[in-house]
């Protein structure tokens, strides 16, 4: 697992061995900013950016070459929300073939979370407000999107299998090459979580309990364990040990 919480930093909260995130800022506009998220006043991290020329739009990149991730077989949670851009539009949520494909993760013009071009949800995303975003991509072809802890669509495809020889998954970054370029808007992210494995529908929910790792009172999932006051807190930090990277 690796966990990012923008507190003035991009490394994950597990040190060594975990990759920090890549900024991409070709606007110098990117940075730590304190903000409002689920009640708490916290530090975020803007991304701020244009969607053309694709070479001016901003977000973040997890380096995978060290394959803490499996290619086929992970979960991403995002806390963010979208600001300023193409707010009607298109908007990339998550690349994993190197900003070299229009495929891929998406929050879609009637603002339902949208893995293009397979299929979407029917919740809708709220512009101007931290949003809770997981995507699972499993081993079987079988991709799930949830929108604050309420899953979205299981769609049958291999869309967001890690294919790139960098092994970068990007966020918020649309593809630079191909048709539909320019499907970006910029942002605060306050947290981002990595996951090898595939979370259950009951862990998404713990996570939307709980969004943000620190600063925070209310025990949540970590490297180690996933607190539980009662059993089925229990039986949900088993599950996600099992889902920690090696």
């Amino acid at each position: 697992m690796a966990t990012y919480d923008f507190q003035n930093t991009l490394s994950a909260e597990q040190g060594g061995g975990v990759p920090a995130l890549i900024p991409t800022d070709p606007l110098g506009e990117n940075g730590f900013v304190t903000d409002t998220v689920d009640g708490q006043t916290r530090k975020v991290y803007a991304f701020n950016g244009s969607g053309n020329p694709p070479s001016q739009q901003a977000g973040l990149s997890f380096d995978n070459s060290g394959g803490l991730l499996p290619s086929n077989s992970y979960s991403i949670q995002m806390v963010f929300e979208f600001l300023d851009g193409n707010l009607n539009g298109w908007r990339r949520l998550v690349d994993v073939q190197n900003r070299q494909s229009d495929d891929g993760f998406y929050v879609d013009p009637s603002n339902n979370l949208d893995v293009y071009p397979v299929g979407a949800g029917s919740a809708a995303f709220a512009n101007n407000a931290y949003e809770d975003v997981v995507l699972t991509d499993s081993s079987s072809g079988v991709v799930t999107g949830y929108l604050n802890g309420a899953k979205q669509f299981t769609l049958n495809t291999t869309v967001m299998d890690i294919n790139n020889p960098q092994n970068l998954i990007n966020l918020f970054l649309d593809n630079d090459v191909g048709g539909g370029i320019g499907e970006f808007a910029s942002g605060r992210i306050a947290e981002a979580r990595f996951y090898s494995g595939v979370l259950s529908d009951a862990e998404v929910a713990a996570l939307d309990a709980n969004p943000l790792s620190s600063p925070s009172p209310v025990p949540e999932p970590s490297f180690t364990i996933l607190m539980g006051a009662a059993m089925a807190g229990l039986v949900l930090a088993r599950r996600l040990r099992q889902l920690r990277l090696e």
